[in-house]
């Protein structure tokens, strides 16, 4: 019978219009003209704090439903942000994204927590991410920013990676990325490290290299005394 039951409430869900699917979003995300069905469907723009994507489509993994958890293959068909992830919704609000492939520009307004006045592209190549309660629990994968220049004053820095290992599961283990250059005018290496799924501290050496403009290399030199090598150490850190 909970077999009979199960294939039962599948079916309905296969029927079911899109805005179902769409009206289970958090109140601060929002589905503007859903189609299709909740099964297979399509927000014709998906609103989110800070920006919103277009033609955003979603194809549901039925099987997880039966364990209590929502398994979904999300594409974004945005000409500025093209991706692909699948999500996990699991009980509690354990969020997980997994193979999350996804470029964009600095420039368009799309990532909430980046400053303005940035031009340049992102490009994410995540395995996996894990969020709970709005706090990080856990990232593997890469993130890199290619041509990062600042718009006012002109300042081009150039490209950078920072990656994330596989790290230890436990709770209370910070995460820790390891940032690089990928060339240009300004040579960088440090480490993001992130505790207590929302609070980061970056830190590392920077050195102005002999195409840096003249901006970047008296900005570089605010940073402090450079040691034999000619770099610079620095630090930041806050919460998001």
């Amino acid at each position: 019978m909970l077999v009979v039951a199960a294939l039962f409430a599948l079916t309905v869900l296969a029927r079911a219009p899109a805005s179902w699917l769409a009206g289970a979003l958090p109140a601060s995300v929002a589905c503007q003209s859903p189609s299709g069905s909740a099964w297979r469907g399509q927000c014709a723009q998906l609103l989110y704090p800070g920006g919103s994507l277009e033609g955003v489509s979603w194809a549901l993994h039925p099987w997880p439903l039966l364990l209590g958890r929502v398994d979904l293959d999300l594409r974004s068909a945005d000409a500025r942000a093209p991706g692909t992830t699948r999500l996990s919704l699991g009980i509690g609000g354990r969020l997980a994204l997994q193979e999350l492939r996804a470029e964009l520009p600095l420039d368009a307004g799309l990532l909430p927590y980046f400053p303005a006045g940035w031009t340049g592209q992102a490009q994410f190549a995540l395995d996996s991410v894990e969020i709970s309660g709005g706090r990080l629990l856990a990232i593997q994968g890469t993130v890199t920013a290619r041509t990062l220049a600042q718009r006012n004053p002109p300042m081009p820095f150039g490209s950078f990676e920072l990656r994330f290992a596989p790290a230890a599961s436990a709770s209370d283990t910070p995460i820790t990325g390891v940032l690089s250059d990928l060339g240009g005018p300004l040579s960088v290496s440090g480490t993001l490290t992130i505790r207590n799924g929302n609070e980061y501290e970056l830190a590392g050496l920077a050195q102005a290299r002999t195409e840096a403009s003249t901006e970047l290399a008296k900005a570089v030199e605010f940073l402090g005394p450079s040691d034999e090598q000619g770099r610079r150490p620095f630090s930041l850190g806050g919460s998001f």
